[in-house]
């Protein structure tokens, strides 16, 4: 999965934003500036969200290229191991 889950953007993303234009169409002085206030911290939170995935996917990629290391380590052992000693 390369962008954030659908878990962060049902439960958390979205909600949050429909929360807080529904705040900020209740001040009505301060319509325009909350809006804009509103949508810069839903696009940070997306942005920041983006980042963090790719840095999960880069991490667990990583995780799998020591892992089959490690493996291969493992089997050559095994097979000194079996090997008949003189």
């Amino acid at each position: 999965m390369v962008g954030p889950s659908i878990i962060f953007y049902l439960f958390f993303a979205i909600p949050y934003i429909f929360l807080m234009y529904w705040l900020v169409k209740q001040d009505k002085k301060k319509y325009v500036w909350g809006l804009a206030v509103v949508t810069l911290i839903a696009i940070v939170g997306i942005i920041v969200s983006q980042k963090a995935s790719k840095v999960a996917i880069e991490n667990y990629k990583q995780h799998q290229i020591d892992a089959r290391e490690i493996e291969k380590e493992n089997q050559r052992d095994s097979l000194q191991d079996s090997l008949p000693t003189q």
